[in-house]
């Protein structure tokens, strides 16, 4: 209970009333009152108008917490997104200036990072097509990711082209993406035949086609679902590999499945751009000399539909690579050469005996890894992971990516970015604007951000969003303002790169 408790009752200790006022009490409260009289009025004349001392004048001017962040690049939007009016403007920054004369600089000067050139538009840092021809052929390792040294790191942002316009939302973005945001008619004529896209008018459709499913993915999937069962549970998280414009994985999301595609940058100009663009999880990828970017077991289904990867070759390292990220019992699923040669083998342009030696490969291959064949029927083979092969050969060199390196995929990828405590976790080993930039890149106008960390940590994060041009504030945490821990809300604000003279 509140205050302290009161004595005990006993016949032997009850208390003996005292008179209230009594003459040194009244003197106790006397001085009290005198004493507080003072120290107010004192307190009033020091913080009032006649307050000139030294120490106030080394109080820096005041920074709002939201100022207006200018942008110097071209619009096509006038309508900028600002916090509510109501929203509470706290200021977490230090605002006291160094008692030195001003020698001394608590922070470094707010840097600029001006738009980058309009080239650099489908900018992927570690996927540079110039760059992968310095590297080695075989085993595919020039597609393999090669960043950039330190020195050659973009300080600037990159701009979205003319005309950039915000995504069809889901489910219609599975179908259909804007021209503009992806200016690539290649593959509409060099897939025309398998559906992979149409050009029509200002957008793209996606009727589903792949290579080996020129009929849609969808019957593709049911072809599939008759020979495994796909609306169990079981199968939750799937690895395509050579996605294409990952409609494989577009048409999965309607099953309960999700899949993560990849395919590297390379002669199918912009097939992972397209994936992204209609919202379908992928990456730029791809299966040679080092481990995908994903852990152990992770993924129920494999597939490859006439990925062209050589199942078979180099002691079968790659299947060995699919092994690892499979789950104990999980499915891989191939279509396209080999299988099925007897019926394609003129049509793939290769000889019976070539097709039969590569798929000889790839069964002793998976017999070594003690997977267990299930079913070949027409172009579709499955087999299935054991769900315990510490007997059978598996092995596979581990190679990490380094700390402080761009992300394998394109600008304007992601709607949202949540980051809890990168900036902690990275301190002292990574740039805090490289950071900020490559989020910058990866994520689309008009996305949102937030980022958890420490307070001191937010504050330097602020000043670089501004100095980016997003609209940001720092906010308490849930459990009140006497956290360390604060969150910083952010919005990238729209804009793109000039239009050019036959676009005006």
């Amino acid at each position: 209970m509140g205050g302290p408790s009161p004595p005990y009752y006993t016949p032997l200790s009850k208390p003996t009333p005292t008179p209230f006022f009594k003459k040194p009490k009244l003197y106790s409260l006397a001085i009290v009152t005198i004493l507080c009289s003072l120290s107010y009025l004192f307190g009033v004349w020091q913080h009032g108008g006649a307050a000139t001392n030294t120490a106030a004048t080394n109080i820096g001017a005041t920074v709002p917490c939201f100022s207006t962040p200018q942008n110097t690049t071209t619009t096509t939007k006038t309508q900028p997104i600002s916090p509510p009016s109501t929203a509470a403007q706290l200021d977490f920054a230090s605002h006291h200036s160094a008692d030195d004369g001003g020698t001394a600089t608590l922070s470094p000067a707010v840097k600029s990072y001006p738009p980058c050139d309009i080239k650099y538009s489908e900018y992927t840092p570690c996927e540079d097509q110039q760059r992968s021809l310095k590297f080695d052929r075989d085993r595919l390792i020039y597609r393999e990711r090669h960043c950039p040294e330190k020195n050659e790191l973009l300080k600037c942002r990159v701009p979205a082209p003319a005309g950039y316009k915000n995504p069809f939302q889901w489910p219609l973005s599975r179908d259909l993406a804007w021209y503009a945001n992806v200016p690539h008619k290649e593959l509409t004529v060099e897939k025309a035949v398998q559906n992979w896209i149409r050009f029509e008018g200002d957008r793209f459709r996606f009727p589903g086609g792949g290579t080996m499913f020129p009929n849609g993915a969808d019957a593709y999937i049911d072809d599939i679902g008759k020979l495994i069962n796909l609306k169990d549970g079981s199968i939750r998280t799937a690895i395509d590999t050579g996605c294409g414009v990952a409609s494989w994985g577009a048409y999965l999301l309607s099953r309960n499945i999700i899949a993560m595609s990849f395919a590297p940058r390379d002669t199918h100009e912009a097939q992972v751009q397209f994936a992204l663009e209609r919202g379908v999880p992928a990456l730029i990828g791809v299966i040679a000399s080092k481990r995908l970017p994903y852990p152990s077991r992770a993924f129920d289904m494999a597939h490859c539909s006439r990925c062209l990867i050589p199942w078979g070759q180099y002691d079968g390292a790659y299947l060995i690579e699919v092994d690892r990220v499979l789950r104990p019992g999980g499915y891989w699923i191939l279509s396209g050469p080999p299988i099925n040669w007897k019926k394609h083998w003129k049509g793939w342009q290769r000889s019976m005996d070539d097709l039969n030696a590569e798929q000889m490969q790839i069964e002793n291959v998976t017999r070594s890894l003690c997977w267990k064949k299930l079913v070949e029927k027409n172009d579709i083979a499955i087999w299935q992971k054991p769900a315990n092969h510490l007997k059978c050969k598996k092995f596979r060199n581990v190679v990490k990516n380094p700390a402080c390196e761009a992300m394998s995929t394109y600008p304007r990828t992601y709607d949202l970015i949540h980051a809890d405590s990168v900036f902690t976790l990275y301190k002292n080993r990574c740039e805090m604007d490289d950071i900020m930039l490559e989020m910058d890149r990866i994520l689309r106008p008009e996305g949102s951000l937030i980022i958890r960390d420490d307070v001191d940590i937010l504050v330097k994060v602020k000043k670089i969003a501004d100095a980016l041009n997003w609209d940001s504030r720092i906010v308490d945490h849930e459990d009140g303002p006497l956290e360390r821990e604060k969150l910083l809300f952010a919005v990238k604000l729209y804009w793109t790169a000039p239009a050019s003279a036959d676009q005006q």
